[in-house]
């Protein structure tokens, strides 16, 4: 790791005491509150962090289990840290717990059991196993569906004259692909998008909190795919679920076989973490173009711009701002000592807007270019889907473009309270038909 100094470093010692108050350079903003973030992404706080603070020791705050965590702000620091073996999506020191949220989750459950919070070799070998499964020529074969969604989707709404992008467009077509890609029945796929919309909270979620609601609605995802994964095991086809339900670690490389429950619990990292990151995208992308009515115009008129403003849709909503990483052994982190156990949090909606990478960062444009946003992570542990959130943002805005002529806002667009997702509640726009 490197040992650049910061501007401000923080350090700290084995024997130190967690801070209690906010440092100054926050100004105040707690990023473990979450009820901060009900007004979008706190942008201005963290352009200060990256001039002043890169390397933030940030106090426990509201976090459940009482401790301070790192806060990496520049874009650099964060492809370095998402990078490197020191830092677990797993775990570490002598937590029973881990994962990528602020808070640990766990073991076993969450932490180790799922793709995105296991570490290599587990975590690269079943990669491997699943990534044919989204890519390549099964994509291929994807595309025919997700033309006739988004044809399907795009008509009613336009027809309507109006409609909640997020919710009646951005949503339904985000699990419904995702519903395709895992083979999920045809007839199911509307129970899919209504447990989406109860489990991430698009009900409730201005509280920031799940529900008794959204438990069940969990559970009930759960044992579908218990069922789902049997059935594909006993007849399988050309699926993502089928080959996670008769595929396994190779034999002979020091990995115990798939426990059935690491298989079961892809519907719902499927599901909901596969669908809520492109379902934001599409809704704060449409956002953004519906603010600046020229780009639109620019995207009807030259449609090779399309590819550059996917990316540049990626990179304004960023739609994870953030993961965490666990330390799993001390060292010095850019002149600040980071121990084993610590929690490290990688700011992904900093870096994209990190002025030493992205020229006017605070400026969207389907022009930019070149455009290395780090929307769907970096390193090891980048989105496995990415690849298929292009393809949908493609066939979505492609069919949208043909048909409309113009998109106007007709309302406040509210926030959640959520530095986890970035979260545009509703969109409430009209259409003019082209």
């Amino acid at each position: 790791m490197s040992l650049e100094q910061p501007a401000v470093p923080k350090l700290r010692s084995a024997s130190e005491a967690p801070q209690t108050e906010l440092p100054a350079v926050l100004g105040g903003f707690d990023l473990s509150d979450q009820d901060r973030f009900g007004d979008g992404f706190p942008h201005e706080v963290f352009a200060r962090l990256r001039r002043e603070a890169p390397v933030l020791l940030h106090p426990p705050g509201r976090t459940r289990d009482g401790e301070d965590f790192w806060v990496l702000s520049r874009y650099a620091d964060v492809v370095e840290a998402a990078a490197s073996p020191l830092l677990s999506s797993q775990g570490g020191g002598d937590r029973e717990g881990g994962g990528t949220h602020l808070d640990d989750l766990p073991a076993g459950t969450y932490s180790g059991a799922m793709l995105n919070m296991m570490d290599d070799p587990r975590h690269r070998l079943l990669r491997e196993l699943v990534t044919p499964s989204v890519t390549g020529p099964v994509l291929e074969a994807l595309k025919p569906a997700i033309a006739e969604r988004a044809e399907a989707i795009i008509s009613q709404v336009v027809e309507q004259g109006s409609c909640d992008f997020q919710n009646d467009v951005a949503g339904r077509f985000s699990v419904e692909v995702m519903a395709a890609l895992m083979g999920v029945p045809r007839p199911d796929w509307q129970q899919f998008v209504d447990w989406t919309e109860v489990v991430m909270g698009y009900e409730d979620r201005e509280s920031g909190e799940s529900s008794s609601r959204s438990q069940a609605a969990l559970l009930a995802m759960y044992e579908y795919g218990v069922k789902l994964i049997a059935e594909k095991r006993a007849n399988p086809a050309q699926d993502f679920l089928s080959v996670i339900a008769a595929g396994d670690l190779p034999e002979g490389c020091g990995q115990p076989p798939l426990r059935e429950y690491e298989r079961e619990v892809f519907v719902n990292l499927l599901s909901l973490a596969g669908s809520e990151p492109t379902r934001n995208v599409i809704a704060v992308g449409l956002l953004a173009l519906a603010e600046r009515p020229d780009q639109w115009q620019a995207l009807r008129s030259d449609r090779s711009l399309l590819d550059g403003a996917v990316e540049e849709m990626m990179r304004w909503s960023t739609p994870t701002p953030y993961n965490r990483r666990t330390a799993t052994e001390d060292f010095m982190f850019h002149g600040a000592r980071i121990r084993r156990g610590d929690k490290v949090t990688l700011w992904w909606a900093s870096a994209n807007r990190d002025e030493n990478v992205f020229a006017d960062p605070l400026s969207f444009d389907v022009r930019r270019n070149p455009n290395p946003h780090l929307a769907f992570g970096w390193g090891p542990h980048s989105c496995l889907a990415v690849d298929l959130a292009r393809l949908e943002l493609r066939a979505l805005f492609d069919t949208l473009l043909d048909r409309v002529a113009e998109v106007r806002l007709t309302g406040p667009v509210p926030w959640a309270n959520n530095s986890k997702h970035t979260v545009a509640l509703r969109v409430p726009v009209e259409f003019v038909p082209a």
